[in-house]
């Protein structure tokens, strides 16, 4: 989590939500300050009047960026790769990730992070604003603190350019798993359940 005193604000990061940009943005542009674990959600200490805010992502986009990073580039630090039957098919991961919903309290913390909802992880947080990451650096610009010039949104993804586009993953199998894995997520943030393509992140000063 990143928290501003002096601006009062508190922005609680979503796994695979453009979390390292937005945090470089708020610590060196808006007195950001690390509060908690890098993906604390404990907003019981934040005052009434700070403006809350985090992100969501199009499930598509975010079940393939979760897999890749996980199974593709030769690590195993979650140990996704061993629990999945075969780590190396998006459409099989999407299916594991589906049935592990049910299971997730045998992970580990980490492990839950990545595989859980973003719905779930937002909970019952009443947040004031939810960032779509699809169309960040515009949503960005509404916050309250926000009031001159926008810098540069970093694109800090180890994964960027490593991988071909989500729909180029998004068979009509995968696509069904996402739908059952993320099922939540559609609903709570209004994205559509047909594929329109990966959008991309914006980011210039254009």
């Amino acid at each position: 989590m990143i928290i501003s005193p002096e601006l009062k604000y508190a922005f609680v990061s979503t796994v695979k939500g453009g979390t390292n940009s937005l945090y470089q943005i708020l610590t060196e542009h808006y007195q950001g300050k690390r509060y908690g674990g890098f993906h604390c959600n404990d907003v019981s200490g934040i005052p009434a009047d700070w403006h809350l805010f985090t992100t969501c992502r199009n499930p598509y986009s975010r079940a393939v960026s979760i897999w890749f990073s996980t199974c593709m580039r030769g690590k195993d630090r979650y140990y996704f790769r061993q629990m999945c039957p075969n780590p190396d098919s998006f459409e099989v991961f999407a299916e594991w990730a589906a049935i592990m919903q049910s299971q997730l309290s045998r992970l580990s913390e980490p492990q839950q992070q990545l595989l859980m909802t973003q719905s779930q992880r937002h909970g019952d947080i009443d947040f004031d604003t939810i960032l779509r990451v699809e169309q960040l650096r515009s949503d960005f610009a509404k916050l309250p603190f926000v009031e001159s010039k926008l810098p540069e949104f970093p694109i800090l993804n180890p994964t960027r350019n490593q991988r071909d586009s989500a729909g180029d993953y998004l068979t009509e199998r995968a696509i069904r798993a996402v739908q059952k894995w993320m099922a939540p997520d559609f609903i709570k943030y209004g994205y559509e359940l047909e594929f329109h393509g990966e959008a991309p992140i914006e980011t210039s000063a254009a």
